[in-house]
């Protein structure tokens, strides 16, 4: 069994696994993620290619579901680290150009005044994005995520 013949998307796994396990889907997955992680350390593998080696030497349908729900997950949680990490420097690139608004002489109150009220508004609408992306980020596990809120206030 490969990815290529598997019959499952990422999405039908977790829906499967949280039917399957309405009360302990979330520790299915910990476990899952816990199990990929290790054979990409081991076999230094990238996500995909771990569940792959598991798949081709698993055979357990079951368990290659569960798995899959995992990989799933960890590949949504990292496109939303990334999406907030990215979000995060363009907050600090208008934290920088405000700060070197503050030091320019050439540019004149009233103009400093709009630019910083531009800036600012533009990093308050950076930070409800990220908040929105953490609250909505899916933790599984005893890990303990621990956010940065405000870095401009």
């Amino acid at each position: 069994m490969n990815l290529s013949t598997f019959t499952y998307s990422g999405p039908e796994a977790v829906e499967m696994i949280k039917t399957t396990f309405p009360k302990t889907w979330q520790h299915e997955i910990a476990e899952g993620q816990i199990f990929i992680k290790a054979l990409m350390k081991v076999y230094n593998l990238s996500a995909l290619d771990a569940f792959n080696k598991y798949l081709r030497t698993s055979g357990s349908p079951t368990n290659a579901i569960s798995t899959l729900a995992s990989l799933h997950l960890m590949l949504e949680q990292s496109k939303t680290s990334i999406e907030i990490k990215k979000l995060q420097d363009e907050q600090l690139q208008y934290g920088n150009q405000r700060a070197s608004l503050e030091e320019s002489n050439s540019i004149s109150y009233e103009d400093k005044k709009t630019l910083r009220a531009h800036y600012s508004s533009k990093q308050n609408e950076l930070q409800k994005r990220i908040d929105k992306l953490i609250l909505e980020f899916p933790v599984f596990g005893t890990k303990t995520l621990i956010v940065e809120t405000g870095l401009f206030d």
